[in-house]
């Protein structure tokens, strides 16, 4: 072990010391102590004994000693009702608003590179990039069941994304000075 690393440890041993002297001397006696009683006054005795009247006899004597007071260990947490919500919520008797309508799905952004087109006749060819494969499409023919070539022009190319019957255009303008 290098002597840094060494020097290291002893620095955070000697704060984790310090750390837990100066809580025990924070907290001001050794050993545990407990709540210290104070003298009850009547308000709270009643209102004690209104909030124990939804519970049954038997926890009510067994969460009071013999001396009238509450034995906090013996009493349990309250649980609130599923109907009570959201307690701390704002309250309104106006009703909330509808939830938005769900979007229309859209399709995928164009993944599609434009190459280039071959005119010959009545016929026109688009060379298409997808990834490292080369695609050579006529109109209306579909590629990988997802994108048909619906109309070729000198501006760009318009495609239907199919499982959604959406069409999308890709730009062609521009496209011959492609590296």
């Amino acid at each position: 072990m290098k002597p840094t690393e060494k020097a290291r440890k002893l620095w955070l041993a000697g704060a984790l010391l310090a750390t837990l002297l100066a809580a025990q001397w924070v907290s001001g006696e050794e050993g545990e102590a407990g709540p210290e009683a104070l003298p009850e006054s009547a308000e709270a005795r009643n209102f004690r004994k209104e909030a124990s009247a939804g519970r049954n006899a038997a926890e009510n004597e067994a969460a009071e000693n013999e001396a009238g007071e509450l034995d906090l260990e013996r009493l349990e947490r309250r649980k609130f009702s599923a109907q009570a919500g959201d307690i701390f919520g704002q309250r309104s008797w106006v009703p909330p608003p509808r939830p938005a309508p769900p979007s229309r799905p859209s399709p995928p952004p164009m993944q599609f590179r434009y190459l280039g087109k071959v005119v010959e006749g009545n016929e026109t060819r688009v060379f298409l990039a997808l990834g490292e494969r080369n695609y050579i499409v006529r109109p209306g023919e579909s590629i990988n069941n997802q994108y048909r070539l619906d109309e070729v022009s000198d501006h760009g190319i318009t495609f239907t994304y199919l499982p959604l019957n959406a069409r999308q255009m890709l730009a062609t303008a521009g496209a011959a000075n492609i590296p």
